[in-house]
């Protein structure tokens, strides 16, 4: 195993993690060949054991490598690198220090050299991939959020799954899942990120069509499937241009501060006077409709929904811990390639905004349990991708951790709700569960406080550092995500009051997924300690988890110790904050008494308008909840008359806009129809050419058939002597 050069200086390469970092996603897919290859003949119900322990151990590890890493946290570091955002950075001046002083936090680890080919360019460049893996503060987080979330998930599946057909090929999926997930999250180039990347998207195809006897639950993989092939073609396009443009696609080459890696080259490139700025114009487009596609953006989020034909476990796996979340960790690790062109930022920030309300829009007259939560996490990623566009990748960050949390158990909570009402989870045919499902009740009310983003919970905190961010970079982007967060309130709470408040009502006995009825569940125990105990342990991040960067930034004096974080903040800073820029030499007192003031002056600024707006999204909050208490809890029937009183836009959204119709109209069918085209030609024209050809052939043994070649003695001998006679007609005439 070898080490980079930055890593060997380092004393986060001494952390037993990073020593043995092969066994995070080792374990995981150790665990999935064992649940694989003998779940079915030995196994059988204990089939998650092998789940359990794998990813259970590779979640330990990410911890200690968190832990590890703010014990060697070095507080006293240059004020440019105490956060990656540019709206709290209080310097922008150039670091002199050796790198590994710089930032201290950063080891790599290369396991092996995977692919190394073609004939070296002008520079001596060959398409060189090492398989290794790079670990930072964002890293350890992320890792933290995959492998610690991913085994609460697997916990509760247990029970949730029990008595399944094909238990153990679920959980085999459910280690292959994480597997290619800690490779991305790990890997230390795009095109480790990108195995990684590929790997999870196959993964949920095989996660989400589970029921493969289900129409609707194969159709829901394939569009999964093929909707990120587009996203997936702009990306791997963009990882060729990184490294035409740069001659590797590494993050940090031979190693953090050597200047040989991509995220350190593309610096220079971002001025507009360097021979390499072509690419910076073509990369961050083509990276971000991978990331649009993963992250399930506008116009390519059309599959998150429907995914939610997979298992419970499943939807939770992909919404909350892993793969959606993979479009705003490439932005964060990769913001280098972005922050350098403007209108890419743009892009970025406009898209998430756009899908942010466009999906909670949708969310306010969807009935499915699941799909109102599936289009609340489409928005909820609109709200990280608008973070890391305007130049605040911590607060992006910061709400994928807390969302993880609240979204994981929102969705497990569900779980509980569809395996109690049996496999019912049309809003309209049950409520007032909170006597049924009493301990539901209270986990689901707390992962509801926290996506409404009310004061002290997680979400809240989260949030607000994004519209706070959005709020000073554009009024209408900011006015645009406090109604957005108010709608976010309002339909979550019209879901909790419609579910768990009111007068009960028990759905009608039917077979659920499972196979069996609902008086068969009724003297089962709804709440088993399996599937509860991982929701207690989410509730509790769902509340704690927004302390993690408040009121101090803790977390973003983390994440700023991230050299990716902290090249992209120095590259965005000329551009967005010239005013920050130290122009005056480093010995010059007076000169950093001025830029001190400077930067007084605008944090004060700063501070002081995300005061006023943590006020406002908070009683934001609060009215979306009391607007959705009047609607659907004290007169339930005003909804329905206000619904009706608009018939148009109820019809429009109920309908979701459309807009997988017109896929299918604009789309779909015109390229069945081009596929109908072709196989006629190919059926018609071009077999009917070879048909053609090979015509003459046949007709000539067709009549050899009938004439000669019967098979009759007698008629060979016939045919010969007269052959004979011909002969010696000819000679002798």
């Amino acid at each position: 195993m070898r080490g980079a050069n930055c890593g060997d200086e380092s004393a986060v390469n001494e952390l037993f993690s990073v020593q043995y970092c092969w066994l995070i996603p080792l374990l995981p897919l150790v665990g999935a060949a064992v649940a694989g290859f003998f779940g079915a003949k030995w196994l059988k119900g204990a089939s998650h054991w092998p789940i359990w322990i794998g990813v259970g151990v590779s979640a330990v590890l990410s911890v200690m490598l968190l832990v590890g890493m703010l014990g060697l946290q070095k507080h006293e570091a240059e004020p440019a690198h105490e956060t990656a955002s540019a709206e709290h950075a209080p310097s922008a001046r150039i670091d002199l220090r050796p790198f590994s002083e710089q930032f201290p936090l950063i080891a790599t680890r290369n396991l092996f050299t995977w692919l190394d080919v073609g004939t070296p360019d002008a520079n001596g460049h060959t398409f060189k991939i090492d398989f290794g893996y790079f670990f930072d503060p964002l890293t350890a987080v992320m890792l933290c959020v995959v492998c610690g979330i991913g085994f609460l998930i697997t916990v509760f599946a247990a029970g949730y799954m029990k008595g399944e057909e094909g238990y153990f090929r679920f959980f085999a999926y459910l280690g292959l899942f994480i597997f290619m997930m800690t490779n991305l999250v790990m890997g230390e180039n795009l095109i480790m990120l990108y195995l990684g990347w590929e790997g999870v998207g196959l993964c949920s195809y095989l996660l989400i069509g589970y029921y493969y006897d289900k129409p609707a639950a194969r159709e829901a993989a394939k569009k999964a499937f093929l909707v990120n092939r587009v996203g997936d073609f702009g990306f791997a396009l963009g990882i060729m241009l990184c490294f035409l443009a740069f001659g590797t696609v590494s993050y940090f080459g031979n190693g953090a501060g050597t200047n040989t890696g991509l995220l350190e080259l593309a610096r220079g490139a971002a001025n507009p006077e360097n021979s390499l700025h072509w690419a910076y114009q073509w990369i961050p487009f083509l990276l971000m409709l991978g990331a649009f596609g993963k992250s399930a953006q506008f116009p390519l989020y059309v599959w998150l929904p429907d995914a939610m034909e997979g298992p419970t476990p499943v939807s939770a796996l992909i919404h909350a811990a892993t793969m959606v979340t993979a479009g705003v960790y490439m932005i964060a690790r990769c913001g280098t390639l972005f922050v350098g062109n403007e209108a890419a930022m743009w892009t970025v920030t406009i898209v998430g905004a756009f899908t942010a309300i466009f999906a909670a829009t949708i969310a306010l007259r969807q009935f499915d349990l699941k799909k109102v939560f599936a289009y609340s996490t489409v928005s909820q990623l609109g709200f990280m991708f608008v973070g890391v566009g305007l130049l605040a990748p911590v607060a992006g960050v910061f709400h994928l951790v807390t969302h993880a949390f609240f979204k994981a158990l929102l969705f497990l909570s569900s779980g509980v709700v569809m395996h109690a009402m049996a496999g019912e989870l049309d809003m309209r045919k049950f409520s007032g569960l909170k006597r049924t499902l009493p301990k539901t009740r209270w986990l689901m009310l707390i992962g509801c406080l926290a996506l409404a983003g009310v004061p002290l919970f997680s979400g809240f905190f989260s949030k607000d550092e994004i519209v706070g961010n959005a709020w000073e970079h554009s009024k209408v982007i900011g006015i645009v995500m406090l109604f957005t967060a108010f709608l976010t309130a309002y339909y979550t709470f019209r879901l909790y009051f419609r579910v768990f408040e009111g007068p009960e009502v028990l759905p009608e006995p039917s077979p659920d997924a499972h196979g069996h009825g609902h008086d068969d569940h009724a003297h089962h125990n709804h709440e088993p300690a399996i599937m509860i105990l991982p929701l207690v342990v989410l509730a509790i991040g769902a509340v704690l988890a927004g302390y993690l960067n408040w009121p101090k930034e803790s977390l973003g004096e983390f994440l700023g110790q991230s050299p990716s974080l902290a090249h992209a903040y120095e590259t965005a800073i000329p551009a967005y904050k010239p005013e920050l820029v130290n122009p005056i030499p480093f010995g010059n007192e007076r000169g950093h008494a001025e830029l001190k003031k400077i930067n007084e002056e605008y944090l004060d600024a700063s501070e002081a308008t995300h005061k006023t707006l943590m006020f406002v999204s908070g009683a934001i909050a609060v009215l979306g909840i009391l607007l959705a208490y009047r609607n659907h809890l004290q007169d339930r029937a005003r909804a329905e008359r206000l619904a009706a009183s608009v018939p148009e836009l109820t019809h429009l959204i109920e309908n979701k806009y459309f807009v997988d119709e017109i896929y299918q109209a604009g789309i779909v069918e015109p390229l069945r129809s081009l596929g109908r085209a072709f196989f006629a030609i190919d059926r018609f024209v071009v077999d009917g050419m070879v048909w053609l050809i090979s015509f003459v052939p046949q007709l000539s043994g067709f009549a050899l058939r009938i004439t000669t070649q019967r098979g009759y003695l007698q008629g060979y001998a016939v045919t010969m002597l007269f052959g004979v006679v011909v002969i010696l007609a000819v000679i002798f005439w």
